[in-house]
Order: C-alpha cells, then structure tokens, then sequence
C-alpha cells in the first residue's frame, strides 16, 4: 500500500516540474517583452540640386554679317545689342569670351577692328532689346567691360581690336559681366565695332563666336 503512494506522489511531483518550467518561462517571456521603448523619426526627406540656365534675345543668331552690314568702311561704326536671360535657381557669375570659329576661317581683319562691350541697365525677361540697338537701355553713367568708350568714339583705345578681345577665350579668361547674379535677371549689352582707317584693312576679313557664360559659385 505504502509503495503504491510513494509511486503515485513521485508521479504526481514528476508532472509537476514540466507545467513549473512553463509557467516560469512565461513569466519571464512576460517580463522581456513587457521593456519600456520610445521612438524618434524625420520624415518626408528630400532633395532639389539647383540649377543654371542662360539665354539670350539673339540666341543662335550672328549679331554681324555682310549682309546686314555690307563691306564695312573705315570709321564707320556700327552697333548691335541683345538681353542676357539668366533664370538658374543658383546665384552666378556670367562671363563673355570671345573666339574665333573652327575651320578654316581667315582673321586677317582682327587687329584693324577696334571692339568695345557696353553694359546697360538690368531690365526684365520681357523686356524687348531691338537688335539694331533703337531701345537700347543705357546706364546713367556708361559701364563698358571692354575698351573705355564705345569703339566708334575718337578716344576709344585702339589696341582693344578683335584680336585682342580674342584673348578672352575661355571662361577663366572672360570678361566678367555680372557677379552672384540671382534669379530672373536680364543683362543687357551694347557690342560696337570700328575698322580702323589703315590702308592694311582693305579686303581683310574674320569671323567670331561670342559666348556668355554662367557658373554657380
């Protein structure tokens, strides 16, 4: 009788230790899960790189040709203006260079044609710039990037010929124009050209490119 009850009890503790095991896992289970958290977060991130853009009233189009302009006489100067749109999301600096086309092109007329670059007023993009230069809108007091005075004054300086302002051929070279120009700005421009009244000049001929640059700084 006494060895049935001692097997009975050893049965009984025997069940017992598993649904103890159990119980005390969960209970730690419990306790793991039940850790205290926070969280922080920034969303909607996002990026817009900023951009440089120029145009020009005339773009794509030569300022001066023989056809326009016939054979040139000496002294006899003549204009041509346009608007310089920069709309870039980026502040920029804008620069002129100056080259010669590539190819074969003859540039013996370089050092007899006496150049200068008036800058006028800033104005709008809708602002309209004759060409031939009948509104062009001056500056109260002339700023000239390149030579002192337009190419047609007698006290224009003679040595800033085409082959000069060709040394401006790059943007590292250019002539400045406009410093950290922001958004929505138009520049205005008054080029005029002179032959110089040598007898050298006769028959010469030559071509260029003007370029306006921007870079954001």
């Amino acid at each position: 009788m006494r060895t049935q009850q001692s097997t009975a009890l050893r049965t009984a503790v025997a069940a017992a230790v598993p649904v103890g095991l159990v119980l005390s896992a969960a209970v730690v289970w419990q306790s793991t899960s039940a850790a205290f958290t926070a969280t922080t977060e920034n969303p909607g991130n996002s990026w817009q790189a900023g951009s440089v853009v120029l145009d020009d009233s005339a773009r794509d189009v030569a300022l001066f040709d023989p056809t326009n302009d016939g054979a040139i006489k000496p002294e006899v100067p003549r204009s041509r203006c346009l608007r310089v749109d920069y709309t870039g999301s980026l502040p920029a600096d804008i620069r002129l260079s100056v080259t010669t086309p590539a190819g074969a092109v003859t540039t013996t007329l370089d050092p007899y044609l006496v150049m200068s670059v008036e800058q006028g007023r800033n104005v709008t993009a809708t602002t309209p710039v004759d060409v031939g230069c009948s509104d062009f809108p001056s500056a109260a007091t002339p700023t000239f990037v390149y030579n002192t005075t337009s190419a047609g004054d007698a006290s224009a300086v003679q040595s800033k010929t085409m082959s000069d302002l060709k040394t401006h051929a790059t943007y590292a070279t250019g002539l400045p124009v406009g410093t950290a120009v922001p958004k929505d700005t138009s520049l205005t421009f008054r080029i005029t050209y002179q032959v110089k009244n040598e007898n050298a000049a006769q028959g010469t001929s030559t071509k260029a490119t003007f370029t306006w640059e921007a870079q954001s700084n």
